[in-house]
């Protein structure tokens, strides 16, 4: 074990005195060249006739040694080897995110969305901050609604005033618009680089959010079932109205408590 440990060490420290080796020798092969050309006589001139002299007599007076006749370098470039894109997007994407902002999402397809690069991707996180930050504000908002919407719906079932249900159902209307477009600005968001798998505070919002998006759909289809005649709910009727009521109750505390969890 400990063998196995100190290997990396071993190999750079053998890694380390080859370089310093070779560092030796070529520095005493330029050492030894150098010293063969100093002197009075190392002039230009000179140092090309002692490189003439060391080749045959047929080339001396040929213009093999002479730089302007040199060939062109006709080695090819390097092929180019495009940059993996994988790590630009998180590899646990749903299956919204892929459909819309992978590599081939249809934000890229269209155009709102540019080719996957990193400089790209920089403007995708920029615009994921500030979708969520919107999402957050609508949250509040949404909450308000919902609250108001609680609200004048009890009013309706203790008083029995039409102002009460008119003002109720408006605030219904208010708050599914409201609702609606603070989810979108989330679920259309682009992906963030990194998505870690643990338990958050994230994964908490997420979880209440499924709970309250069943509750935001099922409790206008009760409502709408509810017909009250003369004045008075049926026994029927008064059931459902029941049963409408703390479906409203449990989704906007839902709501609330998800809107805690990721802001608090």
């Amino acid at each position: 074990m400990r063998v196995i440990i100190l290997l990396p060490v071993i190999t750079a420290a053998f890694a380390l005195r080859a370089t310093a080796q070779s560092d030796s020798t070529t520095g005493s092969a330029q050492a030894t060249v150098a010293g063969s050309f100093d002197g009075p006589d190392s002039s230009a001139g000179t140092l090309d006739a002692r490189i003439r002299s060391g080749v045959p007599a047929a080339w001396r007076t040929s213009d093999f040694l002479d730089p302007a006749f040199a060939l062109p370098d006709t080695t090819p470039p390097a092929p180019v080897v495009p940059r993996s894109t994988a790590h630009l997007l998180p590899e646990n994407m749903s299956f919204m995110e892929r459909g819309l902002w992978g590599e081939s999402g249809f934000f890229r397809s269209i155009g709102i969305a540019g080719e996957l690069t990193p400089e790209s991707r920089k403007s995708e996180l920029s615009a994921r901050r500030t979708m969520l930050t919107m999402h957050q504000i609508g949250g509040f908002v949404t909450l308000g609604l919902l609250g108001a919407t609680v609200y004048y719906g009890q009013r309706y079932l203790n008083y029995s005033d039409r102002t009460d249900r008119s003002k109720h159902q408006q605030f219904v209307t208010y708050a599914i618009v409201s609702y609606g477009l603070t989810g979108l600005l989330a679920v259309l968001s682009p992906p963030p680089l990194i998505r870690r798998s643990e338990t958050s505070t994230t994964t908490i919002h997420k979880t209440l959010a499924w709970i309250h998006v069943a509750g935001m759909v099922l409790t206008p289809i009760v409502g709408s079932m509810i017909r009250k005649r003369s004045g008075t709910f049926s026994y029927d009727d008064l059931a459902t109205a029941h049963f409408h009521q703390v479906s409203a109750y449990v989704t906007t505390g839902v709501f609330a408590a998800s809107l805690v969890v990721i802001t608090f």
